[in-house]
């Protein structure tokens, strides 16, 4: 069924496990179809300069201290019960003693006098004996457990992933596996470290559909996150047109109903591109596929989920 989430420390936040040559070549053992250079293992932590499709940090919706909002995974403590950092941003003075938290920047506070121990480091999470003072910053942390409920109690939280065309809750996440809320629970094989499809698919018959850069086709399993490819020049027969399109470009998808419509930027969190409404005769779109390397993920060998997961369909994953 998967083992639990895995998790490897940094000196910084954590990050993921060691690729194959970067182990021991006496110890090391490459599972067959893996290369030297992927690896194994999930994992957590809110570092966004280290967090990449090869390092993923797995975000999700908090209600920690009691403050609710984007979280990052620290650490598994259980089947559904994780250690968690919130996004938020506390300053010395506004501590609450018996509160958790985890530092974020070090500035002038005495860190050890508030129970960060004899050698604070941004990254650690502590408990407050007092409210602090001085610059430094830090962010609510503790352990919350997994639900399947959009309404957060603190203590609580709850990932999102899409499939089957629409969205589900997840209620239990290793690191092989994400099970959704159905009863019996379906079961996805989860791959957080491949940030787009293995094989590349064209998209037919796409028009645009508004001008914010909304589209339509007849295909299906569009990844939120996912890259698209378009290529080629429109023609004399073309009715809609991209603003700023050169040949050829590559866009992020930023909103899909994972089915048959989908919405393109020019970058990660960028505004949505500028579009006419119409036909893209003469342009060929095509998904983007990815050689990064890949998490525990099984082969889809299970018998509900229409295949692999991937990290554009985990709503709250960030890079």
């Amino acid at each position: 069924m998967g083992r639990p989430l895995k998790i490897k420390k940094s000196t910084t936040k954590d990050i993921g496990f060691n690729s194959f040559a970067n182990l021991d070549n006496t110890t090391q053992v490459i599972p067959v179809g893996m290369t030297t250079s992927e690896f194994l293992g999930v994992v957590g932590g809110a570092n966004t300069n280290i967090a990449t499709s090869a390092y993923p940090v797995v975000k999700i919706t908090a209600n920690v201290n009691g403050q609710q909002g984007s979280a990052y995974i620290i650490t598994q403590k259980g089947t559904t019960k994780y250690l968690v950092s919130g996004e938020d941003s506390v300053t010395a003075g506004s501590f609450t003693p018996g509160f958790s938290y985890q530092i974020t920047s070090l500035g002038t506070t005495n860190w050890t006098a508030i129970g960060a121990g004899v050698n604070p480091q941004v990254g650690q999470v502590f408990t407050a004996t007092g409210v602090g003072a001085g610059t430094g910053t830090a962010s609510d942390a503790g352990q919350c457990v997994l639900v399947t409920s959009g309404t957060l109690n603190s203590g609580q939280m709850n990932m999102v992933f899409n499939a089957n065309g629409g969205s589900a809750y997840a209620s239990r996440l290793t690191n092989k596996y994400i099970f959704d809320s159905s009863v019996p629970p379906q079961r996805f094989a989860v791959n957080f470290f491949v940030a787009g499809t293995t094989t590349p698919v064209v998209l037919a018959n796409v028009n645009i559909a508004a001008n914010t850069g909304a589209f339509t086709c007849s295909n299906t399993n569009i990844g939120l996150g996912e890259l698209i490819n378009v290529s080629g020049t429109l023609t004399g027969n073309a009715t809609g047109n991209i603003t700023g399109y050169t040949n050829p470009t590559i866009y992020y998808v930023t909103a899909t109903n994972g089915i048959n419509t989908f919405t393109l930027s020019t970058s990660e969190g960028a505004a949505n591109i500028v579009t006419t409404v119409g036909n893209t005769t003469g342009l060929t779109f095509a998904t983007v596929s990815s050689n990064t390397a890949k998490s525990g993920a099984d082969v889809a060998t299970f018998t509900n989920g229409t295949g692999n997961l991937t990290l554009a369909q985990v709503q709250n994953y960030t890079s």
